[in-house]
Order: C-alpha cells, then sequence, then structure tokens
C-alpha cells in the first residue's frame, strides 16, 4: 500500500468455487433427468427451453468469475472498492465491523457514516483470513484519518 498506493483481492478461485458448483450440480441432474421430457411436452416446451438458456447463462457467469478472478476487493487511498458497482470512501467510513456468519460463509461488514448507506459486505472469497484483515483496515483506517486531519491527504 505504501510503495503504490493499491492492494488488490481477486477473487479466490478456491474459495469461490464451491459456492456455485452445488446448485449447479443439482440443476444439471434436475435437466439430465426432466428437460427431455419437458421439450418433448408441447405445453412445457418453453418452460424448458427458458431454463437451459438460465442454466448457460449461469454457468457461463460462473466460469467467467473463475477465470478473470474478478470481481475484485481494491484497497486504495481513496477508499475500498468492490467490482466496479461498490465503493467506500474511507471519509465515509464509520468503522470496521466485526467478522460474522459461521466458518464457511464469514463476512466482514464496513460501516459508513450515513445511518441509510448501504454497508460494503466483504467476504472470504477475496481474503483467506478476514480477522487479520480487520485489523489492517482498522489501521489503514486510522492511517487515513490522521493524514485528512493533517490536511496531507491526496
Amino acid at each position: 500500500m505504501h510503495r503504490n498506493g493499491r492492494v488488490e483481492f481477486p477473487l479466490r478461485r478456491w474459495a469461490f468455487g464451491w459456492v456455485p458448483v452445488v446448485p449447479l450440480l443439482g440443476t444439471t441432474a434436475y435437466l439430465g433427468l426432466g428437460l427431455p421430457e419437458m421439450l418433448d411436452d408441447g405445453g412445457w416446451r418453453y418452460v424448458g427451453y427458458l431454463i437451459t438458456v438460465l442454466y448457460v447463462g449461469a454457468a457461463g457467469v460462473v466460469v467467467w468469475q473463475l477465470v478473470t478472478q474478478r470481481p475484485r476487493v481494491v484497497v486504495d487511498r481513496r477508499g475500498i472498492h468492490r467490482g466496479r458497482r461498490y465503493f467506500i470512501a474511507w471519509s465515509d467510513i464509520s468503522s470496521i465491523g466485526a467478522v460474522s456468519g459461521p466458518s464457511l460463509v464469514r463476512r466482514l461488514r464496513v460501516l459508513p457514516r450515513d445511518v441509510r448507506a448501504k454497508d460494503l459486505v466483504l467476504s472470504q472469497h477475496h481474503v483467506n483470513d478476514l480477522e487479520s484483515f480487520r485489523v489492517w483496515l482498522n489501521d489503514v483506517l486510522a492511517e487515513q484519518r490522521q493524514l485528512s486531519q493533517e490536511g496531507r491527504l491526496d
């Protein structure tokens, strides 16, 4: 962070991979058993086509995410980004919440100052040790607050 002002956490393939694989395998079994009969039946034919298109689309998204390792979590001098859509500036952060959830789906919430704004939720899909990540984010938050009080923030 001190060298180039940015740290990237790509999607961890093994941590993310198990989440969509189980439903996709279940859907594959269902489609393998019931789809041929749906496509033969005149009334259910369009439902069968719709299920096929949705299944192929979901599988495409999962493969794209596993290959590109996106969305990424980026911590830089401006704030914390999760993908392209979710961003919270250091000045807008109230606190870094505690790690919560069961062991397979642990989450870390970044709480905004504005109570009506959405929390930024980070998971183990990007960082293996969320507790150490929380401590590091608290250190970076304290450093950014100190820099903004001194007026040296970029």
